[in-house]
């Protein structure tokens, strides 16, 4: 939360954020602020666009955003983009549309993915429909996005949530994505292996999909244990949205690798079965098998 303290400790009167509001709307103005000013009339249109959702100011933070992207790096924004889910977060989502910027106006394939998985659990619930996040997300990528650079890794963000109940919002638009934004999605990578992810890859591997998609959802499957920091597959759900008060995942069930892959294994078998050489699944079994055997060879 620096970048709101930095308002708090300077006490900024409403006069202050009305003169930075209108810097903010002067695009002529944008080339004379320096980052950290750059930074604070981001955070005072965020905040405006966020509490408002008037639509009239969209493209006006859009063209501040993609100024701010020639400007400041993927470290920078990252880091707004947390102080930004922080905040919206602690207000019980207030301002959650705020993060949309991020979402459809980034370049960089890990903002985008990070901003689909916030947006996705600060949402405001409608009707009491607890996937109305990561509906409105999938809805939008797929709908609204135009097939724009990195759509697979803001759609994979939204996978990482691991969640079986999301599982079947991203299947019912999988057909209707491009091989490359697939394949994009085959890069999601997590520090812990979930049942969901795994059965959303299988599912795809048996619905029949390209031949490159098929390999890199393989070897999604197959680095899976290897790159988790703990040794278990987990079935879990998520607190929807996640300020509704308790703990932000619930743990349903945990189970080694070694007994998951048996669980798993008559698919995999039928898989191999149906494949032709040379063939991939083999990795699955090789690396879930040893996972330690392969830790720090795969990314």
């Amino acid at each position: 939360m620096a970048l709101f303290k930095r308002f708090k400790k300077q006490k900024l009167k409403m006069d202050d954020c009305e003169h930075l509001s209108t810097l903010g709307d002067d695009p002529d103005a944008w080339i004379g602020l320096d980052d950290d000013e750059l930074k604070q009339v981001l955070s005072v249109k965020f905040i405006e666009y966020g509490a408002t959702q008037d639509g009239s100011r969209i493209a006006g933070l859009f063209a501040l955003y993609r100024h701010a992207i020639a400007r400041l790096d993927v470290a920078e924004r990252q880091a707004m983009l947390t102080e930004f889910s922080e905040m919206i977060e602690q207000h019980e989502g207030l301002g959650h549309m705020g993060l949309m910027m991020f979402l459809a106006a980034d370049t960089d394939p890990g903002i985008r993915s990070s901003a689909a998985l916030s947006l996705s659990v600060l949402f405001d619930p409608e009707d009491g429909d607890e996937l109305a996040g990561p509906r409105f997300v999938i809805h939008t990528l797929v709908h609204q996005d135009g097939g724009a650079p990195g759509q697979g890794a803001a759609l994979g963000g939204v996978l990482l949530l691991g969640d079986k109940r999301i599982m079947p919002l991203l299947a019912e638009v999988w057909d209707e994505l491009s091989e490359e934004t697939q394949l994009e999605m085959t890069a999601a990578k997590s520090g812990f292996v979930s049942e969901g992810m795994v059965e959303f890859w299988l599912d795809r591997l048996e619905a029949g999909c390209s031949e490159a998609v098929f390999g890199s959802a393989v070897a999604a499957i197959a680095k899976m244990p290897v790159i988790a920091q703990v040794p278990f597959v987990v079935d879990v759900e998520r607190l929807l949205p996640a300020y509704a008060g308790g703990e932000p995942m619930k743990l349903l069930r945990r189970t080694s690798f070694a007994d998951y892959l048996d669980k798993i294994r008559p698919r995999l078998k039928a898989l191999d079965q149906k494949e032709s050489k040379p063939k991939v699944i083999p990795r699955i079994f090789q690396f879930w098998k040893d996972p330690e055997a392969f830790r720090g060879m795969v990314g």
